[in-house]
């Protein structure tokens, strides 16, 4: 079953993640191949820190969600924001963009080209969301249980 989006990772200071645990962030313009930019800076964060259990969840997630804020919610000439964080007991992503439209998760003919970011991203994390930003814009996350698969299956 796929996750379902939620918004309980909000906190006083939306832009952040909580002050436990460990994040590193990267700025990236919005370009063709930003999104494999963000899947190395990923890979590579969660290698050094020891944190491999769920790394090619991660890494699919993070190309999906940045090349949809590449895609749809970046305007020309802002940055895509990159956030990776270890918490207690999760790693999750975020991808903050200064775009106003809120995505949404869409169930695309078998045909359709494209459209499926967000399905994929349901169908891999243990959870997901959208949140509002201090400044304009939004950050979409996903969250993942350390040492299990989607939606708590072992992996």
């Amino acid at each position: 079953m796929a996750s379902r989006p939620t918004n309980e990772a909000t906190d006083a200071t939306p832009d952040l993640l909580p002050a436990t645990g460990r994040h590193r962030t990267m700025l990236l313009p919005r370009r063709r191949t930003t999104p494999r930019t963000a899947r190395n800076f990923v890979v590579a964060t969660l290698t050094e820190w020891g944190e491999t259990s769920r790394l090619d969840d991660m890494r699919l997630c993070a190309s999906e969600l940045v090349t949809n804020a590449v895609l749809h919610g970046a305007p020309v000439g802002h940055l895509v924001l990159v956030r990776v964080g270890s918490l207690h007991d999760q790693l999750r992503i975020e991808v903050h963009d200064a775009g106003d439209d809120t995505p949404i998760r869409r169930d695309p003919a078998e045909s359709a080209p494209d459209g499926r970011g967000l399905l994929i991203v349901s169908a891999t994390a243990d959870s997901w969301g959208v949140k509002e930003r201090t400044g304009p814009g939004k950050c979409v996350w996903a969250a993942f249980d350390r040492n299990t698969g989607p939606q708590g299956g072992t992996s």
